[in-house]
C-alpha cells in the first residue's frame, strides 16, 4: 500500500531515476512537473519518457500565468514535494502546498556551494572533496534547513561527467536513508551556517577561451570542469578550434616561454606554457573531430606555435 503522495520537479536524467526511486518505495507518484523554460532535446526526450510511463505530467508555466497550475497542484493534495536539479523557482505558493514537506536534493555542498551546479564550482576552484545535500525549501535559494548531506573526494581522474555519476548515486543513497523519515516528517534538520555561505553563479562556462596566463592548475580544472555534456573550453588553431578534453599538470617550469606557447608534441600530447608550469594536453578535438594524445601531433603544431585566443 502507498503511504504517501509525491509531486516530483525535475527535468532530465535525474528525474528519470527520481521516478524510479519512487515506484520501488512505497509512495505513490501523484504527478510530475517539467519546467516551461527547458524545450532542447534533451529535456524533450525527458517528458517524453516520462509521459510514456502514464504519469501525470504538469507543466509549470512562467509566474504571470501560474493560477491554473497553482489550483492544479493543489487538488493532488500531496504530502511531500521533491525536487532535484530544476531550472524553476519555487514560489513560496508551491512550497506551501505539500501536507508534510517540501525538500531539495542539491548537487553541492550547502552552506558553501548554494546556486547552481555546485560540484561544477568545485572543481573550478580545486576543491579536494564535493558531495551532494538534502534540504528543505524554503523562500530562499538553497537556505532551507539540512535533513542529511554526503560527501565524496574528487579524485585526479575526476572531470565534471564522472561527478555527475558519484553525484547521481550519492543522491539515490541519501534518498535510500531518509525518505522514510522525510515523507513522515520525523526529521531532525540543522539549520544552515550563514557564516560559512556562498552563492555560485548559473554561468555554466564563465570562460570559452582559454586564457594560458593563467597557472596551470587552474586551466587544468577549467578544462575538467567543461567537458561533455558542457561545452567545453579551447584555444584557436588556424582559426579553427581545439577543445581540450583531458590534461596533466607537470612540474616544468615554463618561465622562458610566453604563455599559451607550444614548448613540445610528441606521443603524448601537447606540452602548453602558463603562467607558472607546463601543461600536457592529453586529449582534444579539433575542428569537431575527437583527437586522441598520440595523434595530436598530426594538427600541424610544433615548437614555438602560439595557441590563439581570437
Amino acid at each position: 500500500m502507498k503511504t504517501s503522495s509525491i509531486i516530483i520537479f525535475g527535468y532530465d536524467e535525474l528525474l528519470l531515476a527520481s521516478i524510479d526511486f519512487f515506484e520501488q518505495s512505497d509512495s505513490k507518484i501523484a504527478a510530475v512537473v517539467v519546467p516551461s523554460n527547458r524545450k532542447d532535446p534533451r529535456a524533450m526526450q525527458v517528458r517524453e519518457l516520462v509521459e510514456q510511463k502514464g504519469l501525470v505530467t504538469l507543466e509549470q508555466p512562467s509566474k504571470k500565468d501560474s493560477d491554473k497550475f497553482l489550483t492544479r497542484l493543489r487538488e493532488l493534495k500531496p504530502d511531500v514535494i521533491f525536487v532535484w536539479s530544476y531550472p524553476m523557482i519555487l514560489r513560496q505558493e508551491i512550497i506551501d502546498i505539500p501536507k508534510n514537506a517540501a525538500v531539495n536534493l542539491h548537487f553541492g555542498l550547502l552552506p558553501e556551494y548554494r546556486g547552481v551546479n555546485g560540484i561544477r564550482w568545485a572543481l573550478l576552484n580545486g576543491e579536494s572533496t564535493t558531495g551532494v545535500t538534502l534540504h528543505y525549501i524554503d523562500s530562499g535559494i538553497d537556505t532551507g534547513d539540512i535533513i542529511a548531506r554526503v560527501s565524496f573526494p574528487i579524485e585526479p581522474p575526476d572531470d565534471i561527467r564522472s561527478l555527475m555519476i558519484k553525484s547521481r548515486t550519492a543522491g539515490l543513497h541519501v534518498l535510500k536513508q531518509c525518505w522514510t523519515a522525510v515523507e513522515t516528517g520525523n526529521v531532525t534538520a540543522t539549520p544552515q551556517n550563514e557564516s560559512k555561505a556562498a552563492y555560485y553563479s548559473a554561468a555554466m562556462n564563465p570562460s570559452e577561451i582559454v586564457d594560458w596566463s593563467k597557472p596551470a592548475l587552474q586551466i587544468h580544472n577549467l578544462i575538467r570542469a567543461s567537458v561533455a555534456p558542457l561545452p567545453g573550453v579551447y584555444s584557436l588553431v588556424g582559426g579553427k578550434k581545439i577543445k581540450f578534453k583531458r590534461s596533466i599538470v607537470t612540474d616544468r617550469p615554463t618561465g622562458e616561454f610566453c604563455p599559451g606557447t607550444v614548448i613540445e608534441v610528441n606521443q603524448m600530447g601537447i606540452t602548453v606554457a602558463t603562467f607558472d608550469e607546463a601543461l600536457l594536453i592529453t586529449e582534444a578535438e579539433y575542428d569537431g573531430n575527437p583527437v586522441a594524445k598520440h595523434e595530436l601531433a598530426s594538427l600541424g603544431l610544433s615548437s614555438g606555435k602560439v595557441l590563439e585566443n581570437e
